[in-house]
């Protein structure tokens, strides 16, 4: 009997190791990025545009969100926080590719938005990470992010969810 457990207990763990390995290469793939964002940004203030989060299964700890930031201020501003309710924990990551082909992924402290420049957080580069997944999020949710910046005032965004077939828009 206890080593049916241990066996059980072992399958759950490489099922959600799995899952999660999975959710790490999906951050770390290619796409997303289709050309379309602006090359400057004009009006006050810091803009929110294509923002979306990848689908997450019931008991799949990470997921992935992405977004482009357009800054029509005077002067330069980062993205240095975020948070999303039913995550315990989102931060902002990087995609880095090394010498020997590898993508490794690193938390940043932030991210630099220049004076009327867009930044894109998409797959294959900056991104933000959401951990602790404390529930499914499917097509059709609206999980709602907290962007924090260090001069414009925090923003909430709605997150389109998109299922895995869908992330390519």
């Amino acid at each position: 009997m206890m080593n049916s457990n241990r066996s059980g207990a072992r399958a759950v763990f490489i099922s959600a190791l799995g899952a999660a390995s999975l959710i790490t290469l999906g951050a770390c793939s290619r796409g997303g990025d289709d050309g379309k964002t602006a090359a400057s940004c004009t009006g006050p203030g810091v803009d929110v545009s294509e923002a979306w989060m990848r689908a997450a299964r019931e008991h799949q700890p990470m997921s992935a969100a992405y977004l482009t930031l357009c800054n029509g201020a005077d002067s330069d501003d980062a993205l240095i926080g975020v948070s999303l309710a039913g995550a315990q924990h989102a931060e902002l990551h990087q995609t880095t590719m090394k010498q020997n082909g590898v993508a490794s992924m690193a938390s940043s402290p932030g991210l630099a938005l220049p004076a009327g420049a867009p930044a894109t957080l998409a797959p294959g580069g900056a991104h933000i990470m959401l951990m602790g997944l404390e529930k499914a999020f499917e097509p059709g949710d609206a999980p709602v992010l907290l962007l924090q910046f260090e001069n414009a005032p925090a923003m909430e965004v709605t997150l389109e969810v998109r299922s895995i077939t869908d992330q390519d828009r």
